[in-house]
């Protein structure tokens, strides 16, 4: 990969479209961690903005200029639990289940 192919992905992912309902989700998914007992420290403004841009990376991998629920799903496992501490008996571990944990919690609008 090229430094020049490098930043011409990245101006692709820019380009792909957020529809305030998918900004609207990932709002909800911060939000649901922040109020969330399970964590000590729930997901910072700046953890949604990098969900969002992997959401907007794996869109343009499927071949589409906009971004779907789903791409957020399927980027939440990687992008998220290393920013999590759970606040209970484990504390300091996040458990493997935490993605399907956020992601019953917070449904699709």
């Amino acid at each position: 990969l090229s430094p020049q192919t490098l930043i011409t992905l990245q101006a692709q992912v820019s380009a792909v479209h957020l529809s305030a309902p998918i900004v609207a989700y990932c709002h909800d998914i911060l939000v649901f961690t922040r109020r969330s007992s399970r964590f000590a420290y729930g997901l910072s403004p700046r953890a949604g903005l990098g969900l969002l841009r992997a959401a907007r990376a794996w869109a343009l991998l499927a071949g589409r200029d906009y971004c779907l629920p789903e791409d957020v799903q399927v980027v939440l496992p990687a992008c998220l639990p290393h920013r999590l501490t759970d606040s209970g008996d484990g504390a300091g571990e996040v458990h493997e289940d935490i993605a399907d944990y956020i992601l019953a919690g917070v449904p699709v609008a």
